[in-house]
């Protein structure tokens, strides 16, 4: 009898560890969803690939103005990491218009923050 109490108290436990996990997905963004959170931001990025050689790329990343200009490049940046380590195996981006250039030299366009790239295989 007491095992059996034992077995039903390490089986709630770990059932309620598990619904844990959901409720900490949730509050967590970049977890199964688009967003992902750079200086306590969320930022959504979107990467486009040539069809013909998708190893180039484009990243954009939404509401980048001002402030949030800091968080938008490494969220940028995050996205094309991604992308090389899933057609390349490795995270080496060769940038032509890349998070780490100058302010002025960044294009902005309706709020959206645009990079370019190209995986290096």
């Amino acid at each position: 009898m007491v095992h059996r109490a034992i077995h039903l108290a390490a089986l709630a436990l770990a059932l309620g560890g598990l619904g844990a996990c959901g409720a900490i997905k949730d509050r967590v963004k970049g977890i199964g969803g688009g967003d992902v959170l750079f200086d306590g931001r969320s930022y959504r990025a979107s990467l486009s690939a040539d069809r013909d050689d998708p190893a180039a790329f484009t990243v954009s990343v939404a509401n980048a103005g001002g402030a949030r200009l800091a968080g938008a490049r490494e969220a940028g940046r995050y996205e094309a990491t991604k992308h090389c380590i899933e057609i390349t195996g490795n995270s080496r981006v060769v940038w032509s218009t890349g998070p780490d250039a100058p302010a002025e030299a960044l294009t902005l366009s309706d709020g959206a923050l645009l990079l370019a790239g190209r995986c290096a295989g």
